[in-house]
Protein backbone atom coordinates (compact mmCIF):
# COMPACT_ATOMS: atom_id res chain seq x y z
CA UNK A 1 0.00 0.00 0.00
CA UNK A 2 1.48 3.43 -1.35
CA UNK A 3 1.81 6.26 1.82
CA UNK A 4 -0.28 9.17 2.38
CA UNK A 5 -2.96 10.93 1.38
CA UNK A 6 -6.12 8.62 0.78
CA UNK A 7 -8.79 8.23 -1.73
CA UNK A 8 -12.04 8.31 0.03
CA UNK A 9 -15.02 6.09 1.18
CA UNK A 10 -16.10 3.41 3.35
CA UNK A 11 -18.28 0.36 2.91
CA UNK A 12 -20.63 -0.65 6.20
CA UNK A 13 -17.79 -3.05 7.09
CA UNK A 14 -14.01 -1.86 7.18
CA UNK A 15 -12.83 -5.32 6.73
CA UNK A 16 -14.32 -4.72 3.40
CA UNK A 17 -12.46 -2.18 2.36
CA UNK A 18 -8.84 -1.34 1.27
CA UNK A 19 -8.22 2.19 1.21
CA UNK A 20 -6.01 3.57 -1.76
CA UNK A 21 -3.42 5.66 -0.79
CA UNK A 22 -1.56 8.24 -2.46
CA UNK A 23 1.25 10.32 -0.42
CA UNK A 24 0.07 13.87 0.42
CA UNK A 25 3.85 15.40 -0.79
CA UNK A 26 5.14 18.42 0.43
CA UNK A 27 5.20 19.53 -3.04
CA UNK A 28 7.06 22.27 -4.71
CA UNK A 29 4.19 24.02 -4.80
CA UNK A 30 5.65 27.72 -5.38
CA UNK A 31 7.51 26.26 -8.45
CA UNK A 32 3.70 25.85 -10.11
CA UNK A 33 2.20 28.32 -8.64
CA UNK A 34 3.57 30.92 -11.12
CA UNK A 35 1.86 28.58 -14.11
CA UNK A 36 -1.27 28.16 -11.47
CA UNK A 37 -1.82 32.14 -12.91
CA UNK A 38 -1.76 31.45 -16.62
CA UNK A 39 -4.61 28.75 -16.50
CA UNK A 40 -6.82 31.59 -15.38
CA UNK A 41 -6.19 33.57 -18.21
CA UNK A 42 -8.74 33.82 -20.53
CA UNK A 43 -9.29 34.54 -24.19
CA UNK A 44 -12.56 36.62 -23.53
CA UNK A 45 -14.47 36.42 -26.30
CA UNK A 46 -17.80 36.14 -24.06
CA UNK A 47 -16.82 39.01 -21.27
CA UNK A 48 -18.48 42.02 -21.27
CA UNK A 49 -17.45 45.12 -22.84
CA UNK A 50 -15.89 47.07 -20.12
CA UNK A 51 -13.23 44.27 -19.82
CA UNK A 52 -9.86 43.75 -21.70
CA UNK A 53 -9.93 41.74 -25.13
CA UNK A 54 -8.60 38.48 -25.91
CA UNK A 55 -5.22 40.29 -27.02
CA UNK A 56 -4.74 42.39 -24.41
CA UNK A 57 -5.19 39.40 -21.81
CA UNK A 58 -2.96 37.46 -24.01
CA UNK A 59 -0.69 39.96 -24.26
CA UNK A 60 -0.91 40.26 -20.33
CA UNK A 61 0.20 36.81 -20.00
CA UNK A 62 3.51 37.40 -22.16
CA UNK A 63 4.21 40.39 -20.06
CA UNK A 64 3.78 38.60 -16.76
CA UNK A 65 6.37 35.29 -18.31
CA UNK A 66 9.25 38.09 -19.01
CA UNK A 67 8.57 39.97 -15.73
CA UNK A 68 9.51 36.05 -14.30
CA UNK A 69 12.37 35.97 -16.02
CA UNK A 70 13.32 39.56 -15.74
CA UNK A 71 13.18 39.29 -11.66
CA UNK A 72 13.49 35.93 -10.33
CA UNK A 73 17.42 36.69 -11.09
CA UNK A 74 19.98 34.91 -8.95
CA UNK A 75 19.65 34.92 -5.22
CA UNK A 76 15.66 36.04 -5.00
CA UNK A 77 13.13 33.54 -3.47
CA UNK A 78 9.75 32.86 -4.70
CA UNK A 79 7.43 32.51 -1.60
CA UNK A 80 3.99 31.01 -1.91
CA UNK A 81 1.65 30.49 1.21
CA UNK A 82 -2.30 28.58 0.86
CA UNK A 83 -5.13 27.14 3.22
CA UNK A 84 -6.49 24.06 2.15
CA UNK A 85 -9.06 21.57 2.75
CA UNK A 86 -9.89 18.28 1.78
CA UNK A 87 -12.84 16.18 2.73
CA UNK A 88 -12.11 13.39 4.83
CA UNK A 89 -15.96 13.50 6.46
CA UNK A 90 -17.07 10.26 8.76
CA UNK A 91 -14.29 8.34 7.56
CA UNK A 92 -11.13 10.52 9.01
CA UNK A 93 -10.77 7.68 11.87
CA UNK A 94 -9.61 5.36 9.02
CA UNK A 95 -8.18 7.52 6.56
CA UNK A 96 -5.88 7.99 9.68
CA UNK A 97 -5.48 4.59 10.45
CA UNK A 98 -5.02 3.42 6.91
CA UNK A 99 -3.00 7.02 5.96
CA UNK A 100 0.42 5.17 8.08
CA UNK A 101 3.02 7.66 8.14
CA UNK A 102 1.95 10.56 5.81
CA UNK A 103 -1.31 11.15 7.58
CA UNK A 104 -2.88 15.02 6.69
CA UNK A 105 -6.02 16.62 8.12
CA UNK A 106 -8.96 17.84 5.97
CA UNK A 107 -7.53 21.41 6.74
CA UNK A 108 -3.95 22.41 6.51
CA UNK A 109 -1.58 25.34 5.63
CA UNK A 110 1.60 25.02 3.40
CA UNK A 111 3.70 27.67 3.07
CA UNK A 112 7.35 27.11 0.90
CA UNK A 113 10.12 29.49 0.07
CA UNK A 114 12.46 28.57 -2.58
CA UNK A 115 15.87 30.15 -3.98
CA UNK A 116 17.62 30.89 -7.46
CA UNK A 117 20.95 29.93 -7.70
CA UNK A 118 23.66 30.44 -10.41
CA UNK A 119 22.06 29.91 -14.15
CA UNK A 120 18.33 30.07 -12.77
CA UNK A 121 18.22 26.85 -11.21
CA UNK A 122 16.44 26.40 -7.71
CA UNK A 123 18.58 25.26 -5.76
CA UNK A 124 17.23 25.73 -2.01
CA UNK A 125 13.76 25.12 -0.74
CA UNK A 126 12.14 25.04 2.22
CA UNK A 127 8.77 23.73 3.03
CA UNK A 128 5.76 23.64 6.13
CA UNK A 129 3.00 21.84 6.45
CA UNK A 130 1.05 22.73 9.68
CA UNK A 131 -2.38 22.24 10.87
CA UNK A 132 -4.89 24.63 11.53
CA UNK A 133 -3.47 25.12 15.39
CA UNK A 134 -0.29 25.62 13.79
CA UNK A 135 0.88 22.33 14.86
CA UNK A 136 3.65 21.19 12.28
CA UNK A 137 2.98 18.08 10.32
CA UNK A 138 5.69 18.17 7.36
CA UNK A 139 8.47 19.59 6.19
CA UNK A 140 10.88 19.64 3.21
CA UNK A 141 14.43 21.11 2.74
CA UNK A 142 17.17 20.59 0.02
CA UNK A 143 19.91 18.72 0.58
CA UNK A 144 22.03 19.06 -2.16
CA UNK A 145 20.50 17.98 -5.68
CA UNK A 146 17.85 16.45 -3.75
CA UNK A 147 14.74 17.59 -1.59
CA UNK A 148 13.71 15.79 1.51
CA UNK A 149 10.44 15.55 3.12
CA UNK A 150 9.82 14.55 6.44
CA UNK A 151 6.62 13.53 8.62
CA UNK A 152 7.11 14.92 11.63
CA UNK A 153 4.87 12.76 13.54
CA UNK A 154 6.26 9.25 12.26
CA UNK A 155 9.74 10.68 10.94
CA UNK A 156 9.11 9.22 7.63
CA UNK A 157 11.11 10.47 4.97
CA UNK A 158 11.58 10.61 1.09
CA UNK A 159 13.86 12.29 -1.18
CA UNK A 160 13.12 13.45 -4.62
CA UNK A 161 15.07 15.11 -7.24
CA UNK A 162 15.48 19.03 -7.27
CA UNK A 163 15.20 19.95 -10.99
CA UNK A 164 13.51 23.39 -11.36
CA UNK A 165 14.51 25.92 -13.03
CA UNK A 166 13.46 30.24 -13.52
CA UNK A 167 12.90 29.44 -17.07
CA UNK A 168 11.06 26.05 -16.41
CA UNK A 169 8.48 27.89 -14.65
CA UNK A 170 8.40 31.00 -16.96
CA UNK A 171 7.88 28.79 -19.92
CA UNK A 172 4.66 27.06 -17.79
CA UNK A 173 2.92 30.25 -18.28
CA UNK A 174 2.96 29.69 -21.90
CA UNK A 175 2.13 26.56 -21.46
CA UNK A 176 -0.92 27.41 -19.54
CA UNK A 177 -2.47 30.44 -21.48
CA UNK A 178 -2.80 28.22 -24.59
CA UNK A 179 -3.87 24.81 -22.79
CA UNK A 180 -6.95 27.16 -21.37
CA UNK A 181 -7.69 29.02 -24.89
CA UNK A 182 -7.94 25.50 -25.76
CA UNK A 183 -10.40 24.84 -22.96
CA UNK A 184 -12.32 27.89 -23.98
CA UNK A 185 -12.77 27.09 -27.74
CA UNK A 186 -14.16 23.80 -26.60
CA UNK A 187 -16.53 25.26 -24.21
CA UNK A 188 -14.81 23.29 -21.56
CA UNK A 189 -14.82 26.63 -19.14
CA UNK A 190 -17.45 29.83 -18.98
CA UNK A 191 -17.65 32.84 -16.72
CA UNK A 192 -19.89 32.50 -13.74
CA UNK A 193 -19.97 36.01 -12.06
CA UNK A 194 -17.83 38.33 -11.29
CA UNK A 195 -17.01 38.83 -7.05
CA UNK A 196 -14.28 40.85 -4.83
CA UNK A 197 -11.80 39.68 -1.97
CA UNK A 198 -10.16 42.27 0.28
CA UNK A 199 -10.87 45.15 -1.99
CA UNK A 200 -10.16 43.86 -5.76
CA UNK A 201 -12.27 43.23 -8.62
CA UNK A 202 -12.73 38.84 -8.88
CA UNK A 203 -14.03 36.63 -12.15
CA UNK A 204 -15.39 33.26 -10.99
CA UNK A 205 -15.11 30.55 -13.52
CA UNK A 206 -16.54 27.08 -13.71
CA UNK A 207 -13.61 24.45 -14.97
CA UNK A 208 -15.00 21.90 -15.14
CA UNK A 209 -18.83 19.41 -14.33
CA UNK A 210 -18.59 15.77 -14.19
CA UNK A 211 -20.45 13.00 -12.81
CA UNK A 212 -19.86 11.66 -9.63
CA UNK A 213 -17.35 8.76 -10.12
CA UNK A 214 -18.27 5.31 -9.56
CA UNK A 215 -17.13 2.71 -6.79
CA UNK A 216 -14.88 0.41 -8.77
CA UNK A 217 -15.85 -2.94 -8.89
CA UNK A 218 -13.22 -5.11 -6.67
CA UNK A 219 -10.81 -6.83 -8.50
CA UNK A 220 -11.31 -10.57 -9.61
CA UNK A 221 -10.84 -12.55 -6.29
CA UNK A 222 -10.79 -9.66 -4.53
CA UNK A 223 -13.42 -8.76 -1.89
CA UNK A 224 -12.58 -5.68 -1.07
CA UNK A 225 -13.34 -1.97 -3.06
CA UNK A 226 -11.69 1.27 -2.82
CA UNK A 227 -12.26 5.19 -2.89
CA UNK A 228 -10.13 8.18 -3.35
CA UNK A 229 -10.08 11.17 -1.43
CA UNK A 230 -12.18 14.00 -0.73
CA UNK A 231 -14.60 11.71 0.59
CA UNK A 232 -18.17 11.79 -0.83
CA UNK A 233 -20.24 8.42 -0.23
CA UNK A 234 -22.08 9.36 2.43
CA UNK A 235 -23.25 12.41 0.41
CA UNK A 236 -25.47 10.86 -1.79
CA UNK A 237 -23.81 12.76 -4.44
CA UNK A 238 -24.47 12.65 -8.56
CA UNK A 239 -22.13 15.26 -10.03
CA UNK A 240 -19.14 17.24 -9.33
CA UNK A 241 -18.15 20.98 -9.97
CA UNK A 242 -14.98 22.37 -10.30
CA UNK A 243 -14.55 26.42 -9.65
CA UNK A 244 -11.59 29.02 -10.02
CA UNK A 245 -11.83 32.48 -8.65
CA UNK A 246 -9.01 34.59 -10.53
CA UNK A 247 -7.80 38.38 -9.70
CA UNK A 248 -9.66 40.28 -12.27
CA UNK A 249 -6.02 42.74 -12.78
CA UNK A 250 -3.41 39.78 -12.80
CA UNK A 251 -5.28 37.19 -13.81
CA UNK A 252 -4.05 34.98 -10.63
CA UNK A 253 -5.85 32.02 -9.29
CA UNK A 254 -6.90 33.21 -5.55
CA UNK A 255 -9.60 30.56 -4.29
CA UNK A 256 -10.17 27.41 -6.11
CA UNK A 257 -12.91 24.53 -4.96
CA UNK A 258 -14.82 21.52 -5.87
CA UNK A 259 -18.38 21.29 -4.68
CA UNK A 260 -20.22 17.69 -4.52
CA UNK A 261 -23.83 17.81 -6.01
CA UNK A 262 -26.72 15.54 -4.88
CA UNK A 263 -30.16 14.85 -6.79
CA UNK A 264 -31.87 17.54 -5.19
CA UNK A 265 -29.00 20.71 -6.15
CA UNK A 266 -27.50 20.68 -2.90
CA UNK A 267 -23.96 21.55 -2.73
CA UNK A 268 -21.28 19.93 -0.58
CA UNK A 269 -17.57 21.78 -0.16
CA UNK A 270 -15.16 18.96 -1.01
CA UNK A 271 -11.92 19.89 -1.96
CA UNK A 272 -10.85 23.67 -1.67
CA UNK A 273 -7.41 25.72 -1.12
CA UNK A 274 -7.13 29.72 -1.17
CA UNK A 275 -4.13 31.46 -1.63
CA UNK A 276 -2.35 33.54 0.56
CA UNK A 277 0.90 34.32 -0.61
CA UNK A 278 2.24 34.26 -4.43
CA UNK A 279 5.53 36.70 -4.53
CA UNK A 280 9.19 36.96 -5.38
CA UNK A 281 11.42 38.27 -2.84
CA UNK A 282 14.58 39.85 -1.92
CA UNK A 283 16.35 37.57 1.11
CA UNK A 284 16.59 40.28 3.26
CA UNK A 285 12.85 39.81 3.38
CA UNK A 286 12.87 36.18 4.03
CA UNK A 287 12.22 35.37 7.55
CA UNK A 288 15.50 34.38 9.80
CA UNK A 289 16.40 30.30 9.60
CA UNK A 290 13.98 29.53 6.25
CA UNK A 291 17.29 28.26 4.70
CA UNK A 292 19.83 27.69 7.37
CA UNK A 293 21.27 24.52 7.28
CA UNK A 294 20.53 21.34 9.50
Amino acid sequence: MSRGALAGGVPRQETELTLILTRPKVLLVALVAVALAATAVLALRSWPSDTLDAASVLSKSHDAQAKILAEATEGKVFHYAMRGFRRHGPADPLIRKMSDEWYLPESYHQELWTQVGPAGKITRVHSETADDQGNLLQEAMDEGETVVIRDVASGAEERLPLYATVEGIAGAVGKGVRDLEEKIDSGGAKILHYGSIDGKRTIVLEQRREPEPSVPEPAPGSFSTGYSLPYTLDLGSVERIERVEIDAETFLPVHSWWVAVDAEGNEYLIEEWVLLANEILDPSAVPAGVFELR
